[in-house]
C-alpha cells in the first residue's frame, strides 16, 4: 500500500514538475521526497538569517520563523541549519598565515576548513536522528561551493550521507585570473571547481540543483549605490563583465553547474535583505522547489528500478 502511494505521488510530481503543489500534498509526500534538511548559510550570513533572525525591510524580523520555517511548511520535518555565527567568519583572517593563500592558490582546507568540519558533523547528526535517511543539503550563496568542497573532499565520504545538493545564487566558477576578475576566496573556488566540477558526484547518487536569480543587469554608468551598479562591480570580480543578468551580486553563468538542472528565476535576487526577492521567500520557495522534489522523485524511482 505504501509503495503504491510513493509511486502515485512520484508520478504526478514527475509528469508535472513545475506545478503549484498545495500544503496537503507537501505534508502527505514520502518520506523519500521530504528528507532531512540542512541548510547552509552564504559568506558573512549568521544561522539566525536563515530562521527567527531573517531581517525584512522595516528593520524588524520576518516574523514567520524565516527561511526555515517555510521549509517546514512545505512538509520538510527536520531542518537544521549550518551553526554558524557571523563572528565565525573572521576565522578566513588566519589564512593570511598561509603562503598559498596569500598567493590566491589555497585549498579549501586553508581558511574554510571549520566550516567544512562542521557541515561533516551537521549532516552526520542529521542523518543519524532521522533514522538514517540520506540528507538534502540547500546551500546559500557561498554555501554552495563550499557544500561542493565539503562533499568532494576525504574521497567523497559525506556523499553517502546525502541525496542532493540545491545552491541557491552560490558562485560556482572560478573568477577570471585579470583584472577585473577578483578571486576573493584566494584559490579556493578555483580548487573546488577543479577538483569537484560540474555534478562531481552525480554518479554516487548526489543529485545537483542549481538555481539563479536575474532580476539585476548590471550597469556601468548606472548611478552609485543603485542595485544595477553594484551588481555591475560583482559581476565584473565573479565573471569579468559587469553588463550581465544575475541576482544582483552572482551572474548567472557563474550560478550553474554542468549537469546539474539548472533553474533560472526572472524576479528573483540574492540578499536576504530583500525579503519578498531573494531565494528563501515564501513566494519564491515554490519557484524552485517543486524541481528539486521531482529530482528526488526520479532518484528514488531509480532506486527502485536497480532492487
Amino acid at each position: 500500500m505504501l509503495l503504491c502511494a510513493f509511486f502515485a505521488t512520484v508520478g504526478v510530481l514527475v509528469s508535472r514538475e513545475a506545478a503549484p503543489l498545495t500544503p496537503q500534498v507537501f505534508m502527505s509526500m514520502p518520506s523519500a521526497l521530504r528528507p532531512p534538511v540542512v541548510i547552509l548559510p552564504g559568506f558573512g550570513n549568521d544561522a539566525l538569517d536563515y530562521a527567527d533572525g531573517e531581517l525584512v525591510a522595516s528593520g524588524g524580523d520576518a516574523g514567520d520563523g524565516g527561511f526555515e520555517a517555510r521549509l517546514e511548511k512545505r512538509g520538510f520535518t527536520s531542518v537544521t541549519t549550518l551553526p554558524v555565527a557571523r563572528a565565525d567568519w573572521l576565522r578566513i583572517i588566519g589564512g593570511l598565515l598561509d603562503e598559498s593563500f596569500r598567493e590566491g592558490k589555497a585549498p579549501p582546507e586553508t581558511a574554510f576548513g571549520w566550516y567544512l568540519d562542521r557541515v561533516d558533523e551537521v549532516v552526520q547528526a542529521a542523518q543519524e536522528a532521522s533514522g538514517n535517511e540520506q540528507v538534502l543539503l540547500i546551500a546559500h550563496s557561498a554555501g554552495g561551493w563550499l557544500a561542493r568542497a565539503a562533499l568532494g573532499r576525504k574521497e567523497g565520504a559525506l556523499a553517502g550521507r546525502v541525496c542532493g545538493l540545491v545552491t541557491l545564487g552560490s558562485p560556482h566558477k572560478a573568477p577570471p585570473s585579470e583584472p577585473p576578475g577578483d578571486d576573493q576566496t584566494r584559490g579556493a573556488l578555483g580548487y573546488v571547481d577543479t577538483q569537484y566540477p560540474g555534478a562531481a558526484l552525480q554518479s554516487k547518487g548526489v543529485e545537483y540543483i542549481t538555481v539563479a536569480g536575474s532580476a539585476v543587469r548590471g550597469s556601468g554608468v548606472a548611478d552609485r549605490g543603485t542595485p544595477e551598479r553594484e551588481a555591475w562591480i560583482s559581476y565584473e570580480r565573479l565573471v569579468g563583465r559587469g553588463g550581465v543578468e544575475g541576482d544582483g551580486i552572482v551572474a548567472v553563468e557563474s550560478a550553474h553547474l554542468e549537469g546539474a538542472t539548472q533553474i533560472t528565476l526572472p524576479e528573483v535576487k540574492h540578499s536576504i535583505g530583500t525579503p519578498y526577492e531573494w531565494y528563501g521567500a515564501d513566494d519564491v520557495i515554490d519557484q524552485w522547489l517543486p524541481q528539486v522534489t521531482a529530482s528526488l522523485a526520479k532518484r528514488a524511482l531509480a532506486s527502485f528500478a536497480v532492487r
